[in-house]
């Protein structure tokens, strides 16, 4: 090993739950995402192993743009840019000095946390004393300052059997199950808060598809507008292909009004494992029809915003890049009861 080397540590969200069988298949499941996304962004000649909990990316060049781009993997509660160096006392010493000195500016406070995950010959506690020591000696004509309850920077150090990993920072991610391990979804894009629903059902493991009405007549489902919303979804589908379905409002009058009849009809043809509403207050109840029909074909419906607050709602439209303002102007229409017989519109496959 050299003297430094550039990694991204990244942390799962609930497999820790898991049996032990199951843990091992999400896990392979994520590496899997992990390298796809990579790759997609023009990372290459990188290797994926694991340590300890966590697995972990060598051979980037630039880790937090990998960092970055791993945070938007479904399954990954947070990526970290963090610097590989040897095990040995004095290359940690030099490497939390190194830090120290790239994150710290004029008046800034820091702490040392440091863990390990094996059994080594170096104290914690040696890592933290002596760590902060060099640095306040190192640093003084920047009038730096130890605050161990709510530092400025917070220099975190993992110590494992022949090796060490630092880091200042995490990338969030968004949690939840990598995708495709559980149910395929499909998704009726009748509002902006449809694509929030898609998304928290992706969360959960479920690759969720979009049928997507458009208009060249409703300014509700504009075409161009109504595609540019579902590839804000597809920016985080781990997949080559992902397709999304066009469903077109105008060959058939009134169509608009059965949206979601339409949608329940063609996930039960296309053998979809549920249909996901983004009702938020439970509004799909005053359609008794729509009901009737899910149980007739045996396909449940999902509606994972029900119970959401406004700063929820918000928050996972800030993730898609969707304001609160798009979200709010829910043009969801009440399902109609008028003759199945309208559901025969013309669908068609598009890739987003």
């Amino acid at each position: 090993m050299g003297p430094e080397e550039q990694v991204v540590l990244v942390s799962s969200a609930e497999f820790v739950l898991k049996t032990s069988h199951v843990r091992r298949t999400l896990e392979q499941r994520l590496i899997d995402d992990i390298r796809f996304t990579l790759r997609k962004s023009n990372i290459h000649n990188f290797t994926i192993g694991k340590a300890a909990s966590r697995i972990v990316v060598s051979g980037v060049t630039d880790s937090r743009s990998a960092a970055k781009a791993i945070a938007r993997i479904f399954g990954v509660a947070y990526a970290i840019p963090a610097i590989r160096v040897d095990g040995s006392i004095e290359s940690v010493l030099k490497a939390v000095l190194q830090k120290a000195a790239e994150s710290l500016t004029f008046g800034q406070s820091f702490a040392i946390r440091c863990h390990r995950s094996a059994m080594v010959p170096i104290s914690t506690r040696d890592v933290e004393r002596r760590g902060g020591s060099q640095i306040l000696e190192a640093l003084a004509d920047r009038n730096i300052r130890v605050n161990l309850d709510e530092p400025d920077v917070l220099i975190s150090v993992d110590l494992l059997a022949k090796e060490a990993h630092l880091y200042t920072t995490r990338v969030p991610g968004p949690g939840g199950l990598p995708l495709s391990s559980q149910w395929k979804m499909l998704a009726p894009l009748d509002s902006p808060l449809s694509l929030v629903a898609a998304y928290v059902m992706m969360r959960r493991g479920c690759l969720t598809q979009l049928l997507i009405p458009c208009s060249a007549f409703d300014a509700r489902f504009p075409a161009e507008g109504q595609i540019a919303m579902a590839r804000r979804l597809r920016e985080f589908v781990t997949r080559e292909n992902y397709p999304g379905y066009i469903l077109n409002l105008d060959a058939v009058p009134r169509a608009a009004n059965i949206i979601r009849h339409t949608g329940l009809e063609f996930a039960s043809k296309r053998r979809f494992r549920g249909i996901v509403f983004a009702d938020v207050g439970g509004s799909i109840a005053l359609d008794s029809s729509i009901n009737k029909r899910s149980r007739e074909l045996g396909l449940p419906i999902f509606q994972p915003l029900i119970g959401c607050n406004e700063a929820e709602l918000s928050n996972l439209g800030e993730a898609l890049g969707v304001e609160w303002r798009d979200l709010n102007d829910n043009h969801v229409q009440a399902n109609s009861t008028e003759s199945l017989s309208l559901l025969a519109l013309p669908i068609s496959e598009v890739s987003l």
